[in-house]
């Protein structure tokens, strides 16, 4: 993540110059904190966030990462659908290791742990959860 947000809007997306665009080829190949899909209306109004991947099969991390970013930059994270996977619930947030997160500029799991396993439990009880069915390959 980094900081970085990666989004193709397949409306304006040339396929017959480019090929079918895939989660992989946003990045060339590189190591991806998640996948999915953002929703957007009217005005570029950001709707929701879907982490339904058949590729990158992220974790509960990756929507808590991005639940905390917005947080930190000011977003309103309860105006968004969150779709995620339909086997994540709350006790992943206590199964996962939030003291063993690095990632540089972003988060630092030895200073930032407790806050991010309050995003986590922010977002699987929060009434804009939702879980959808798994992308199968």
């Amino acid at each position: 993540l980094a900081g970085r947000l990666y989004v193709v809007d397949t409306y304006y997306w040339d396929s017959q110059t480019y090929g079918q665009i895939k989660h992989t080829s946003v990045l060339a190949g590189k190591p991806a904190l998640a996948a999915g899909k953002i929703y957007f209306g009217k005005h570029g109004k950001l709707e929701g966030v879907n982490y339904a991947s058949g590729h990158y099969r992220p974790t509960i991390a990756a929507p808590t990462f991005m639940h905390r970013w917005m947080e930190m930059n000011g977003l309103n994270v309860t105006a968004l659908d969150w779709n995620g996977r339909t086997s994540w619930t709350i006790e992943n947030c206590d199964e996962y290791d939030w003291t063993s997160v690095a990632i540089p500029e972003l988060f630092d799991g030895a200073k930032d742990s407790k806050k991010l396993d309050r995003s986590c439990r922010d977002l699987t009880t929060g009434p804009t959860w939702q879980l959808k069915e798994d992308v199968r390959r």
